[in-house]
Formats: structure tokens, C-alpha cells, sequence
């Protein structure tokens, strides 16, 4: 029996300010009422995958993306607040649904000068929307470099 679990992460998504998820101005993100994770303040407009799995959705307006993670977590990517409402405009994705990604790998681009100057907030939220199954969690906060600093690890927690 192993009596070691092994840690989990998840890495930036993006260059930039790597904070909680309070400071999101969204009540659903700040609350963790949608999941437990963390939030960037991005820099520039790349955006990667947090983990190693599969792209299992692309929202319509291109901002958000769900990640089936190799240990078994649904992982939400969402790009800026109320982004919705731009219906996909300055939203590039650079992966398909079904695709498996490498954490690091370019999930998307988007055009941060242009959510800020249609009045919307470019804070990007990363979220394990199955927070219950995990443990243990920590958080690096502060500047990061998307695609290699770790922000979150966690440990899943015991079946049982």
C-alpha cells in the first residue's frame, strides 16, 4: 500500500499576476462557488494549459475552456469576465475539442487591449470544478510565466 500521494499541480495559464480567486470581480469565481483555483492577471494574451489531458469543451465565445486532466479533474480555463458578451471577438483558439494537450502547451490567444477597452476585465480564473475530490491545497501567488510556474498543487483526496 502506498502511503505516499503524490502532489498535483497546475501552472500559470498566462504571464502575470497570479492571485485568489477573491479578487475576481465575479461573485460565482470569487465565492468558489464554481470550484477551487486561482486567478492571473494577464500580461499579454497567450494563454496554456494548466495540466497534462484532454480539451473536453470550447465555449462558443472562444473564452472558455474545460480540460479533462490526466488525474481525473474537470479544469476550467475562463479568459476575462462577462468575455462572453464579446461573442468570440479577439479570441483565437489554438486547440480543438478532443485534442490532448501537454501542460505549457498554447491553448489560446486573446486580445487582452481589446476586452479592457470593451469595459470588461481581462482577470483570467483557473478552476478544479470538482473541488471536493482534492486536498491538501497551496498556492503560489505573485508574478508568473505562463506555461512554466507552478501556481497550485494540491493532493486528491482518498476515495472511501
Amino acid at each position: 500500500m502506498n502511503m505516499f500521494q503524490k502532489s498535483n499541480s497546475l501552472l500559470a495559464v498566462c504571464n502575470g499576476n497570479a492571485q485568489a480567486l477573491s479578487n475576481v470581480p465575479d461573485e460565482a469565481f470569487a465565492s468558489e462557488m464554481l470550484g477551487k483555483g486561482f486567478a492571473i492577471e494577464p500580461s499579454d494574451g497567450v494563454f496554456y494549459s494548466p495540466v497534462d489531458g484532454r480539451i473536453e469543451s470550447i465555449a462558443d465565445a472562444l473564452h472558455a475552456y474545460t480540460i479533462l486532466s490526466h488525474d481525473g479533474h474537470d479544469i476550467l480555463v475562463h479568459i476575462g469576465v462577462d468575455t462572453v458578451e464579446m461573442g468570440g471577438e479577439g479570441f483565437e483558439p489554438l486547440v480543438k475539442v478532443g485534442q490532448e494537450v501537454q501542460a505549457g502547451a498554447p491553448l489560446a490567444r486573446a486580445d487582452t487591449s481589446l476586452i479592457r477597452q470593451k469595459g470588461f476585465s481581462a482577470i483570467t480564473s483557473v478552476l478544479i470544478t470538482d473541488a471536493d475530490t482534492v486536498e491538501r491545497i497551496e498556492y503560489r501567488f505573485g508574478m508568473v510565466s505562463g506555461g512554466s510556474d507552478t501556481v497550485m498543487t494540491y493532493r486528491n483526496r482518498k476515495k472511501g
